[in-house]
């Protein structure tokens, strides 16, 4: 019985150590998964950034051709993207096999819509009266604002959170320096930019929340939007619209719809669902980059060192995003089962 015993147990553990291995190469499979699905997250977002960035060169080029105000521009751009997002949505089929979306929280979506609208509104007002610069550093106080929110409802935030938020809020400051020459900034105008700071951070927690479980987020981001919409709609009948008054105006307006609305819309509400709001809103602080990069190819401005630093210092906090220690095998179980 004893050398029975003596035989079998060296299978006996090597059957045991076998299931160790494969336990630990499920867990390194689903790392890689769970990291995938993070580098899906920080494109998405950059994705969204870059959108984003196409708006103050296109918005520039309207009030060059046109007699467009602010909440004209504002309007046209969600009578345009709407109607596009939608055609998207429909025209995606989903594909056999695809599990059906999860029951879709309406009202909260809608609700989300209108504080999307509102968050345009009171950028436009805000610009009316404070340099693009000046409003582009309160602005960007946001994502501290999301890290904040996101802290106090429970949320763990990590020690590279922090820094990489201190940075890109350096990083954003120095690729406008010229808000630091410019003469005492309006009250209004700065209350103004950090209320749509503030509505941005609400934005990110509450469209994270929102989004979490739904495989569709497409229609999901399609039914925000109508929420815009009705916002818009209610100004028209306020102020009137005015129509284009030039092709060039219809183009530029078209251009602002897709690139600086349709597309940041799915960008950011993907990415929502896969980092999380805080590096969402930290990785969204590259937009100020890549207008800057825009207005130097569009618009021929010049581009100074200092704002190439800030640049660089924006790039080193996404990257410290996206660093994490390896997930290290367990040698001596390999070492046991060889």
């Amino acid at each position: 019985m004893a050398r029975r015993f003596h035989g079998v147990e060296p299978r006996a553990r090597l059957v045991f150590n076998s299931r160790d291995i494969r336990y630990d190469a499920i867990k390194q499979i689903s790392w890689a998964i769970m990291t995938r699905r993070e580098r899906e997250g920080f494109l998405w977002i950059i994705f969204a950034a870059a959108g984003f960035s196409f708006t103050p060169p296109l918005v520039k080029l309207i009030y060059q051709h046109s007699s467009f105000e602010p909440m004209d521009i504002a309007i046209w751009r969600f009578l345009l993207a709407v109607p596009i997002i939608w055609a998207l949505v429909l025209l995606r089929r989903r594909p056999a096999g695809e599990p059906a979306s999860g029951v879709m929280p309406i009202p909260q979506l809608l609700t989300i819509g209108v504080i999307v609208s509102a968050s345009v509104l009171a950028a436009f007002f805000a610009l009316e009266r404070l340099p693009g610069s000046t409003y582009i550093v309160l602005l960007y106080s946001y994502p501290a604002m999301v890290a904040l929110l996101s802290r106090l409802v429970g949320e763990k935030i990590q020690a590279k959170t922090w820094l990489a938020l201190a940075l890109a809020l350096v990083g954003v400051a120095l690729t406008v320096p010229d808000q630091w020459t410019s003469q005492s900034a309006d009250a209004i105008g700065v209350a103004l930019a950090l209320l749509n700071a503030a509505i941005l951070a609400v934005y990110y927690l509450l469209a994270r929340r929102a989004l979490a479980g739904l495989e569709d987020v497409s229609r999901a981001s399609a039914i925000m939007m109508i929420g815009s919409l009705a916002t818009m709609l209610l100004l028209i009948l306020w102020r009137g619209l005015q129509l284009p008054q030039n092709p060039l105006t219809l183009i530029l307006l078209c251009g602002i719809a897709i690139l600086g609305t349709v597309l940041p819309v799915f960008g950011v509400n993907f990415a929502l669902q896969r980092i999380g709001a805080a590096q969402a809103s930290l990785v969204s602080t590259v937009e100020p980059i890549l207008s800057m990069i825009l207005s130097m190819l569009i618009l021929g401005e010049v581009i100074f060192a200092l704002q190439w630093l800030g640049a660089a210092l924006i790039v080193g906090s996404v990257i410290i995003l996206q660093l994490r220690p390896r997930n290290r095998i367990d040698l001596n179980i390999a070492h046991e089962a060889g």
